[in-house]
């Protein structure tokens, strides 16, 4: 094995991740930010073509500045090598997770694919096509944050006829286990029929070029990665959540052209029919993600997202994302349980009743007209009233749950959660629940805030006016990366500002306790012989971390 060095630019090694016949990954400290990074290592043996996708990843990384998506830091050569400084994320891959748990039921399942969902929705909004999503690029930190990685293959509207076209040949690995034989987990490039098609070592991708991971590829990517588009990407998760449902691939064959004819013929057995357990939400879903007609798919993520958002409002998804960070932490795999969907609003309806009388029962019920004049006398209306902080258009979703105060097990109150109304207001309201006379436990879910009280309920109608968020600040980070428009590292040169008390001061010299969100902050970033670029930044008083690209032009 070779020695792993001490230092990597500025950067401090710590210790070797991975190795393949591209380069090295290893796991170093950022010397001023204090915290662990990863640095992929391009082997200098790397033909044009691959230099230049390497690139491309970090110019495309560069302007993904999003929760769901691991941060590039940085990005410069040594000698002959090229190098990659990235988020490390503390975790495992999906992969991973799914070779040791083999299954992870429907909730964890679709939590999993949502957050993924909202890293293809950022990056699909800009242009960008992974073109390899595959549990591999899907990381899991210990505190279940799930993070869209690899965008080594990616391709976006400035990037077009750049893509190597190469002969039968791996360009790369999807894990650091993968073997070199006929796996199709792996990532490869290949150029398809005809026979006779001249291959270019321009760098221009002709047509018929295939990238990809052919386990997790539609028909229309087999023929010609160049052409393909978001919903590629959205097939690819198809088979994702099929493997994590399951924990089988849908197309049970080991090699590339078995692949495709299985692609093309789109048979499979439905998870429903290999697990009794599985939700029908994830046939549905399946079904329609992995159409081999693209025009048959979903069109977008949005879709998925809506979808996936109704069936697990009926659960608890901060239990489901504690849950998920256990299983990373854990060393060996744990049982799953079954959870219980909170089905509200549901009608018991007698044997004989018509149609006509069902129909307007459940209307009265649904809306709690039922609650208001039959059941009133043991019933009492409870409502909430949460006085919220100033936000900028972008209120974070508040939840409220209500449990019985038994002094025991504390159940959960049956179709009690409900959601703020009007949370980017000043102040945020939820529909009446209709409680018994007693003692019960309110819990207020609002991002990383978790809320509760002990209440007593009489038999008038409450209402509880709560502040506590009225006022809710963090204090903010900020990290500024800043280059020119050729890539060259500035951040020794450049003059980072920030307004304060109306004078620009150092941004290291901003006073800590000053520095919170729920402002308008200004920061400015200058360098002799470039224009300089004004940051103008609305920070909603939940966030808690600025990242700041700043790209700068010379006036010369």
């Amino acid at each position: 094995m070779a020695a792993i060095p001490e230092k990597i630019g500025k950067y401090v090694v710590s210790d070797e991740v991975a190795r393949g016949g591209m380069g090295v990954v290893y796991k170093a400290v950022h010397p001023s930010l204090k915290r662990d990074v990863v640095i992929k290592k391009m082997s200098g043996r790397g033909s044009a073509e691959a230099r230049e996708r390497f690139k491309r990843e970090a110019q495309i990384l560069l302007d993904m500045q999003n929760p769901y998506i691991v941060h590039l830091f940085d990005y410069f050569t040594e000698g002959s090598y090229r190098y990659m400084v990235e988020e490390f994320v503390d975790g495992m891959a999906l992969d991973k997770l799914i070779k040791k748990q083999k299954k992870l039921g429907t909730e964890l399942s679709l939590l999993i694919l949502l957050d993924a969902c909202y890293a293809l929705k950022y990056a699909h909004g800009k242009g960008v096509v992974h073109r390899d999503i595959k549990p591999g690029n899907i990381l899991i930190s210990r505190r279940a944050e799930i993070k869209l990685t690899d965008f080594g293959i990616a391709t976006d509207d400035t990037f077009e006829n750049t893509e190597p076209s190469i002969t039968m040949n791996r360009t790369k690995s999807s894990s650091k286990d993968s073997k070199s034989g006929e796996n199709a987990d792996a990532t490869i490039a290949v150029s398809a029929p005809p026979a006779d098609a001249t291959i270019a070592d321009t760098g221009v991708t002709k047509s018929g070029t295939m990238l990809g991971t052919p386990a997790y590829m539609p028909p229309e990517q087999f023929v010609d990665s160049r052409s393909v588009d978001k919903r590629a990407d959205i097939y690819a998760l198809g088979i994702m959540l099929y493997e994590m449902v399951t924990g089988e691939k849908p197309f049970a064959v080991s090699t590339p052209e078995q692949m495709v004819s299985a692609v093309r013929k789109g048979h499979y057995i439905r998870p429903g029919k290999i697990d009794k357990s599985i939700n029908p939400i994830v046939d549905r879903l399946v079904k329609k993600m992995l159409k081999a007609n693209p025009a048959a798919r979903f069109q977008s993520v949005d879709p998925i997202i809506k979808i996936i958002r109704r069936y697990l409002k009926h659960f608890d998804t901060h239990e489901l994302r504690i849950l998920l960070a256990k299983i990373i932490i854990s060393s060996n795999p744990l049982k799953i349980p079954e959870f219980v969907p909170d089905k509200k609003d549901r009608v018991f309806l007698g044997i004989g009743v018509g149609f006509a009388a069902c129909a307007v029962l459940f209307c009265l019920w649904t809306k709690g007209l039922v609650h208001k004049t039959v059941l009133r006398p043991w019933f009492t209306p409870v409502t909430i009233t949460m006085q919220m902080p100033q936000t900028h258009g972008t209120g974070l979703p508040v939840y409220a749950y209500f449990f019985k105060n038994d002094g025991g097990k504390i159940p959960e109150v049956r179709g009690s959660r409900r959601s703020f109304i009007g949370s980017d207001s000043e102040n945020a309201y939820i529909k009446p629940v209709y409680l018994r006379p007693g003692l019960y436990r309110i819990k207020i879910v609002a991002g990383s805030y978790v809320w509760w009280e002990s209440v007593s309920v009489g038999k008038e109608n409450t209402n509880f006016d709560y502040s506590f968020l009225k006022n809710a600040y963090r204090p903010l980070s900020v990290k500024i990366n800043v280059r020119d428009d050729k890539g060259k590292d500035l951040n020794s040169l450049a003059r980072c500002t920030i307004l304060f008390n109306g004078k620009w001061i150092p941004i290291k010299e901003m006073p800590a306790k000053r520095f919170i969100s729920g402002n308008v902050w200004k920061i400015r970033v200058t360098c002799d012989g470039y224009k300089e670029e004004l940051f103008s930044l609305l920070i909603d008083w939940y966030q808690d971390e600025v990242i700041i690209s700043a790209n700068l032009h010379s006036i010369l």
